[in-house]
């Protein structure tokens, strides 16, 4: 099926006279991302720490929170975290643990889940066996807001909770003793998109900054140092959990990513030295790496969530925990070797899914299951799917007596809204818009499927099937020089909500061609405009190898593409990344 392209509209006149000091170009991009007001344009582009961060007291909950956590420190209570396997959980973990050591806390632990085996969130035989240990106190990150009956026993038991979650909130709350989560009802936090980490950081900064501590101003500024340098896991678990790159979030991140680049983190740094040999022993070309969103969500991210997925997250805590280059680095080659287990993994189940469906599913969404697929990678599965397929799908393991599975959707379709239209069918669910997980009994599996094809049947419409690409702006290759580069360059850190701009050049002459790659799977292009000779640009097509057998020197193309610079031996140059293209007249 080809693909749409549609190109956002262009910028009126109004706007461009309001913000006179950016260019037609900048400000076209900020009108896509939905930039348009001083207040939003200034936080973009001059992300501030102390304006920009805002106060943690204002998340409904934190007062009691911090007054309970500094009286079992006080009390040299025992104290739990209880987090989640994935990165934005296992760095939410690590932050928590790292701020209550610091503050003083002797009796302090943690508990992640088995994802195979526990599945997301509380469950009671964990809660049973936290009590044996003699805890008192259970502060959850990333997780808890669901799990209201796993919270009635814990308090049952004589254990106090408290829970920060950025998840979807239920309607029936845990009656835990504080709930530290921005989308709660009637919550005063102006920013409700932090990931897991971003609220476990409120969390921090708040213990840090509390009236419950007699500080001077030595101390003071030890406290400010000491939360800064959380912020390399902060942006790692942010990156990880694709929250919109705007407003908050973004400025923790710019920051972040420069206590990432210096990092006291052992664990990162090690994990970081092996990514940087990595890709230098494998690259044709580039041998430099930037510490940057796409580094963490395509290298840093991946091997962090693959203990999780493939064995214990276990592993990732101990690495971003220890104080050991020795240990650090041979956690850093098992997580190595569980990343490549994953890809390959991923891959067979992926090609397995294909050639049940075929080209085009006859449903508006796609819900599979075997009970040969490991849970623990479904959520990538089903985000590969939904892009390639553009619906929503549904991947679940298939137990014994019950199912889990994870749900990945597109634009259009609120997914956690659908699981919650089907909450009689299922054992538990939880998650966002666009991801969510789920549990349930095998003999309600086929109901939940035709409920939730229903509901997309009558929801979601023809057209939003067919795959689209958003094309930020159509420009000629005249513009394109280093400083239309760097003019990109300022939109950076990219990820969610805040794309890397995508532009299309049209009627482009292919003057040079070849794949290239391991079985040949990339194209490599020389171009010219038809209209300019003499203007040469290299453009690389990732897993375009095909198109090798389409065109030929002379084809005529459209390229929507990325603007990157590439160095190699001391040179740098301007060159496409092609997402997607069409030859002229076909």
């Amino acid at each position: 099926m080809e693909t749409k392209w549609i190109i956002k509209p262009a910028i009126d006149k109004k706007f461009a006279e309001t913000f006179p000091e950016h260019s037609s170009l900048i400000l076209q991009l900020l009108y896509n991302r939905g930039l348009t007001s001083q207040e939003t344009i200034d936080e973009f582009f001059s992300p501030d720490y102390k304006n920009d961060i805002h106060d943690p007291y204002l998340l409904k909950g934190m007062k009691k929170a911090v007054e309970r956590i500094f009286n079992a420190i006080e009390r040299k209570e025992k104290v739990l975290v209880y987090g989640d396997y994935d990165a934005d959980g296992v760095t939410s973990s690590v932050l928590v643990i790292k701020t209550l050591k610091f503050l003083g806390a002797k009796n302090v632990s943690v508990y992640i889940p088995d994802r195979a085996k526990e599945g997301y969130g509380l469950n009671k035989e964990a809660i049973e066996q936290i009590k044996k240990n003699g805890v008192s106190l259970i502060i959850t990150v990333d997780c808890g807001v669901a799990s209201r009956k796993e919270i009635e026993l814990a308090n049952s038991l004589g254990m106090d909770v408290i829970i920060t979650d950025h998840h979807w909130v239920p309607d029936k709350l845990p009656k835990s003793l504080a709930i530290i989560n921005p989308k709660q009802k009637d919550d005063k936090y102006p920013f409700k998109n932090l990931a897991g980490v971003g609220v476990a950081f409120k969390l921090s900064q708040a213990l840090l900054s509390s009236q419950n501590l007699k500080q001077n101003s030595s101390e003071i500024k030890t406290n400010v140092s000491f939360e800064k340098w959380l912020l390399d896991l902060v942006a790692v678990g942010t990156v990880a959990d694709s929250v919109p790159l705007l407003g908050e979030n973004r400025t923790l991140l710019n920051y972040g990513l420069i206590v990432l680049g210096k990092t006291k983190n052992l664990g990162l740094s090690e994990l970081i030295k092996k990514i940087k040999t990595t890709k230098s022993a494998s690259a044709q070309k580039e041998q430099t790496f930037k510490i940057d969103s796409d580094a963490i969500g395509y290298q840093i991210a991946p091997r962090i969530n693959a203990a999780g997925r493939m064995d214990h997250a276990n592993t990732s805590f101990e690495l971003l925990i220890t104080e050991s280059a020795e240990e650090a680095q041979g956690l850093v080659a098992s997580l190595e070797i569980l990343n490549a287990q994953r890809q390959s993994i991923t891959e067979k189940i992926i090609k397995q899914i294909r050639e049940r469906i075929g080209k085009n599913p006859l449903e508006k969404i796609i819900f599979e299951g075997d009970s040969a697929w490991p849970i623990g990678i479904l959520g990538l599965i089903a985000g590969k799917l939904a892009d390639e397929y553009s619906r929503p799908v549904f991947i679940y393991n298939k137990g014994e007596n019950f199912s889990g599975g994870s749900c990945r959707s597109i634009p259009s379709f609120d997914v956690i809204e659908s699981l919650n239209r089907c909450h009689p069918l299922l054992l538990e669910f939880g998650g966002h818009k666009g991801a969510a997980g789920f549990k349930v009994e095998n003999k309600n599996l086929e109901k939940l499927k035709k409920e939730i094809a229903n509901i997309a049947a009558s929801e979601i419409k023809s057209e939003e099937l067919s795959p689209s690409i958003e094309i930020d702006a159509e420009i000629e290759i005249k513009n394109i020089d280093w400083a239309f580069f760097e003019q990109v360059e300022k939109i950076a850190p990219y990820g969610e909500a805040n794309p890397e701009p995508l532009f299309l050049l049209r009627n482009m002459n292919v003057i040079e061609m070849r794949a290239v790659g391991n079985g040949e799977k990339h194209l490599k292009l020389s171009m010219e405009s038809s209209l300019e000779k003499g203007k040469k640009f290299h453009a690389i097509g990732f897993n375009f190898g095909e198109w090798s057998n389409k065109l030929k020197l002379g084809s005529l193309i459209d390229i929507v593409f990325t603007l990157t610079a590439n160095q190699w031996n001391g040179h740098r140059n301007l060159e496409f990344k092609i997402v997607d293209m069409k030859i002229v007249g076909k």
